[in-house]
């Protein structure tokens, strides 16, 4: 390190840091010149003094040129480069070089390609391609707005490429951070010819969905899905496996044929965006869920057989979606656009350090994701790069939705907008995430936060209200409190609230002005399992009684109003072992255990009937407040028993009105009620033919009534 160092902050403002080692500090004047003949004197405004340096504001020539070497020399001789610092967040930066065009990125066609990269901090940029054994280091021109641009004739389908610049009197190299695919473990972009990946035939999900309400979400990962050998798939854990169909373990679907068994709407993949952890060439030596993400756009390459052929793993994606699409499943991807992995070998910062990822007012970056850096959505340029990925991720793999990991670290507006992007491409897509309240340096009222649900009217969020009045909460220092249906019955009210989506104002706890708004889990793929958690807070109880519970919160998920959301193996008493942070444990840990699931097979098919309840009944589908307001009434028996109506004629069904009653307590209820009811879903999801006055309600058990037309 200098004992010298020269930052511009602003238009015509520099600090230079001076370490006391060198003349303790003591600078008595500095002056700037350039490579073209430049010189001026600088005239330092303030002296700041520390414990290991003298820091000196500086004033020079605002209207200097970017694209420029400019060196800042002290009067004893010592000479810096000037690095371009905290003036990419200026507004004026943005006013300058701010670009709109959509041709960022290596555009292939079979004549030739052209380069283009945003780097308006940069001095020179090469663009170096190595194709058919021959490597090139082509010049790029810079253009307006900052771009640097080159156009390489020849088909260049498959070359590999990185971008060189030289900038703040360095020399780094880069991926394209618009690029389509990368070659093993991102060692270098690729020239993407799209027809390739577009031939493939997607047939969509032919009938829109009517309402987010509609939708019934199953998370898992596309490695867990068949890491077992049990799965009997051709390959194990990747996007080829994902996808093959005719695979089964004693007589039961594995798989592909196991998800679409189910009856679910969407399928929800965890992150499929290149991370960092894993050896593409070698991932059998690591576990990662993929919550360490190395690029924006381009996938995973441990997801395929051939991670050196960037066509690979586009090709098994689209794949993917293409044979969820024939079955009428639409497909989520799980992106983690927060935080980078590792920030300093990010295409982001060594394009154009510093503008990508937020600071806080102290010039720190911002670490609300507690990965060390956040990304800065309100920056326009990353904005524009996180509307491109979403429009691109949709148009090329025929993706439905996309699910916002750490999405409180965002800002308001950009959610927004990508919902806007994803709508105006599948008017029924869904966009939801995490909307928890990060430490991030943004502004309360500008985070896309739960809190500020009324200003994303057509986002969800995951309701943890909803998971922790029904499970209990999550965390390992309250693992051994209990939820209402984990056994405090004490909660009855608060699950009320619960069961709305929380869309209902007082007496109600109202976090959502609208039920679609609620993303309703009991289990995600964070923290310990439902099943898990009762290890500690049922741990006294026997296995019948746990398992009785496990089956209430299924149904409980699918008959409130919201959107439900399944983890895999939920359905058959998903275990982690006692792991609540599984992210890189392995696939003996995560992976899908098909032995468990035929042991728990009378489960399994309890779910896949609770699944068809939601989805045939349109009680539990409310999209408005004023629906739920109009039709949802509850009351509460014996301190714990809920009986949650939903008034609201269904012709298909023959049904004036839907009854559900939830008893979670230790004892047997019988209640008679003014006119009969059908009891339409029992203990174990059967279906009975009469009607009747009474009912008799066994102990840990949900039954779902319907009153005559």
């Amino acid at each position: 390190m200098s004992v010298i160092e020269a930052f511009l902050d602003d238009y015509g403002k520099v600090l230079v840091t001076v370490s006391k080692i060198f003349y303790n500090g003591s600078a008595s004047g500095f002056y700037i010149t350039d490579d073209y003949g430049l010189y001026a004197e600088c005239v330092i405004r303030g002296v700041e003094e520390h414990e290991r340096e003298v820091r000196y504001h500086l004033t020079i020539p605002a209207d200097l040129p970017f694209g420029r070497n400019y060196y800042i020399h002290e009067e004893q001789g010592q000479c810096v480069v000037l690095q371009n610092r905290f003036i990419v967040r200026t507004a004026q930066f943005d006013k300058e070089f701010n670009y709109s065009g959509d041709d960022l990125g290596a555009i292939w066609t079979r004549n030739g390609t052209s380069f283009a990269l945003w780097a308006p901090t940069a001095v020179r940029v090469f663009v170096r391609i190595e194709h058919g054994g021959v490597l090139r280091m082509v010049p790029m021109k810079r253009t307006d707005h900052g771009v640097f641009r080159a156009y390489v004739s020849g088909d260049l389908s498959q070359a590999l490429y990185r971008y060189v610049l030289e900038r703040d009197g360095k020399t780094a190299e880069s991926l394209d951070p618009y690029g389509f695919s990368t070659s093993a473990n991102g060692r270098n972009s690729a020239v993407i010819n799209l027809a390739r990946v577009l031939d493939i035939p997607d047939p969509g999900v032919k009938t829109p969905l009517a309402s987010p309400a509609d939708a019934v979400i199953y998370e898992c990962s596309v490695r867990d899905m068949t890491s077992s050998i049990l799965s009997n798939t051709r390959e194990h854990g990747t996007f080829n496996a994902l996808c093959q169909s005719g695979t089964s373990y004693r007589g039961q679907p594995t798989g592909f044929d196991y998800l679409c068994s189910l009856g679910i709407t969407h399928v929800q993949l965890q992150p499929v965006i290149d991370f960092s952890t894993v050896d593409e060439e070698h991932p059998d030596r690591n576990y990662n869920w993929g919550y360490d993400p190395a690029q924006i756009v381009g996938l995973e390459g441990s997801y395929t057989k051939h991670p050196e052929d960037p066509y690979s793993r586009m090709m098994g994606l689209r794949k993917v979606t293409a044979a969820f699409h024939e079955h009428g499943i639409r497909v989520i991807l799980d992106v983690v656009y927060n935080h980078m992995y590792d920030m300093e070998q990010s295409a982001l910062n060594r394009t154009v350090p510093y503008y990508f990822f937020r600071y806080t007012d102290s010039g720190y970056l911002s670490n609300g994701s507690y990965c060390g850096n956040d990304l800065d959505s309100e920056r326009p340029m990353m904005r524009k790069l996180l509307i491109y990925a979403v429009k691109f991720l949709m148009n090329t793999y025929g993706v439905d939705g996309f699910r916002f990991d750490l999405m409180g670290i965002l800002d308001v507006s950009t959610m927004n907008q990508l919902n806007l992007a994803a709508h105006a491409i599948r008017s029924d897509a869904l966009i939801y995430g995490e909307g928890w309240d990060m430490p991030t340096a943004l502004s309360e009222d500008r985070k896309a936060k739960i809190y500020n649900q009324h200003q994303m009217p057509g986002i969800g969020h995951f309701n943890d209200t909803f998971r922790d009045v029904a499970k209990g909460p999550t965390s390992d220092d309250r693992k051994y409190d209990t939820g209402y249906l984990t056994g405090n019955t004490g909660l009855a009210f608060e699950m009320c609230s619960a069961l709305t989506g929380n869309s209902l104002d007082q007496p109600y706890f109202m976090r959502f002005d609208s039920p679609i708004q609620s993303v309703n889990a009991v289990e995600t793929h964070d923290n310990a399992t439902a099943w898990d958690k009762m290890h500690f807070c049922c741990g006294e109880e026997p296995r019948e009684i746990r398992l009785k519970r496990q089956k209430m919160m299924i149904l409980a998920t699918m008959c409130a109003q919201g959107i439900p959301f399944l983890h895999a193996g939920m359905e058959f008493c998903g275990t982690k072992k006692d792991c609540s942070n599984s992210y890189n444990a392995g696939d003996e840990i995560n992976g899908m255990n098909w032995e468990r699931m035929i042991f728990n097979e009378d489960l399994v098919e309890y779910t896949r009937k609770a699944i068809s309840l939601r989805r045939s009944w349109k009680a539990f589908r409310l999209s408005t407040r004023a629906e739920v307001e109009q039709c949802v009434h509850f009351s509460i028996a014996d301190e714990s028993v809920i009986f949650y109506d939903i008034d609201i004629a269904d012709e298909a069904h023959h049904s004036a009105g839907i009854r559900v009653i939830l008893n979670p307590s230790s004892s047997d209820r019988e209640y008679r009620f003014d006119e009969p009811w059908q009891i339409v879903f029992g203990a174990d999801g059967e279906c009975l033919s009469v009607y009747s006055n009474e009912v008799f309600l066994p102990a840990y058990t949900i039954f779902v009534c319907s009153r005559r037309h």
